[in-house]
């Protein structure tokens, strides 16, 4: 599936890119879809014609020169991201933001995505998946590092308070990430009612906007969060974020906003809090992810909401921009 002229993901032949020096050809098994595609789709930091899509799980259909430890038939997932190695940020271990990263990431405009029958990876960048999990399993592995790696931002310890603003496909992976970390006082804010029963039903507390700033205080026996997790990706978020957070607390922001947002600039001076952004993940977050899916830290059966054929993808879009949609993950299927 490709981005078409008017923004909107059509069907596409794209010729099978041939193989050159250490990468493989991956035949894609399930991909899921992102809230940050949801976000970008629109946006022309996307070219037309180009392929999105990059948590998915597949099986290797060729191996490329050079390849060693990799075979025809290996099923697994991709670290969608390539970092060169040689920038500041890379040589420190912040490979997340690699300055060149907008070129090498997946589905990204430059490189082709996994919504498509075949695609070509590094194989540096493949995870075996273990035989205990499935295709739809192997497809969260990325989603969940992104929660992992907010939690990791957040540095607070697992008896602290937290709360998540939004339950959509961030917001419910972050609250996973949280609960498979041993945090255990944790409070989802999501005005939709039908999102809320659904990550309720995962053992999640959960309120409404309603009176927001009372009920989340209650939910965590009377206390302030000391991290709030912005994962609506709406401009209201990140002021009710602020408000909520404890004094000395930090909000860590997954969500994508691309206008600008305004912030409540004195009540975060008076209340010495951070303001922290999160970035995609790390290897040892993904790698963590993946051993947290492996050891059955996470009820993924309830997690996806939504199998359905790649060509449907569209459909799809429309469906989880929906404020009334009850979907938390969707996955595609060639």
């Amino acid at each position: 599936m490709v981005i078409g002229d008017d923004r909107r993901l059509v069907p596409g032949d794209i010729p099978d890119v041939e193989l050159t020096e250490g990468r493989v050809r991956v035949a894609v098994s399930r991909c899921g879809i992102c809230g940050s595609d949801i976000h970008l789709r629109p946006s022309e930091a996307i070219p037309v014609g180009s392929v999105m899509g990059h948590e998915f799980s597949g099986r290797v259909a060729e191996v490329g020169p050079g390849v060693d430890g990799v075979a025809v038939g290996d099923r697994v997932c991709v670290f969608p991201f390539v970092p060169c190695g040689e920038c500041p940020f890379c040589v420190e271990g912040d490979v997340n933001v690699c300055a060149n990263g907008m070129t090498t990431g997946i589905g990204l405009g430059h490189q082709q995505g996994a919504y498509a029958e075949r695609i070509v990876v590094d194989a540096s960048a493949l995870y075996a998946l273990p035989d205990a999990l499935s295709d739809e399993q192997g497809a969260l592995v990325e989603p969940l590092a992104v929660g992992v790696h907010g939690v990791r931002v957040a540095g607070v310890g697992q008896e602290s308070p937290v709360a998540v603003i939004g339950a959509g496909p961030i917001g419910v992976m972050t609250a996973v990430a949280l609960r498979a970390d041993g945090f255990e006082r944790i409070v989802v804010v999501e005005r939709n009612p039908r999102r809320a029963a659904r990550i309720a039903a995962l053992g999640f507390t959960v309120v409404g906007l309603d009176d927001v700033h009372t009920t989340v205080i209650d939910a965590l026996e009377g206390e302030r969060p000391r991290a709030v997790f912005e994962c609506a990706g709406n401009a209201a978020a990140t002021p009710l974020a602020v408000e909520l957070v404890r004094p000395r607390g930090r909000v860590v922001l997954l969500g994508v906003v691309e206008k600008p947002v305004e912030i409540p600039q004195i009540l975060l001076l008076l209340k010495e809090a951070e303001l922290r952004g999160s970035f995609a993940y790390v290897p040892d977050d993904f790698a963590r992810a993946l051993d947290a899916l492996a050891a059955g830290q996470v009820d993924t059966a309830a997690l996806v909401t939504a199998v359905a054929d790649l060509d449907e993808a569209q459909a799809w879009f429309d469906e989880l921009v929906r404020p009334e949609t009850e979907h938390l993950k969707v996955l595609l299927r060639p």
